[in-house]
């Protein structure tokens, strides 16, 4: 049977004997993290183009004290 390595080139840690992925479970958990941040990181550049863009349209006419 041949040694299955993980594919990350900075890992290379040995998989056990008939483990389904390419990757270690370290660097799927690492890679899984940096999809959420992205995805954090959209929604909060979606929410201030929403935030900017209502105060626009609006012309600043929403007075939240009245």
């Amino acid at each position: 049977m041949e040694n299955k390595v993980c594919k990350n080139k900075k890992c290379l840690k040995p998989l056990p004997e008939g483990y389904k992925h390419k990757y270690c479970e370290a660097c799927r958990n690492q890679h899984a993290q940096k999809v959420k941040n992205g995805f954090k990181a959209a929604a909060g550049v979606a929410g201030t183009v929403a935030c900017v863009a209502v105060t626009v349209v609006t012309a600043g006419k929403i007075n939240p004290k009245e």
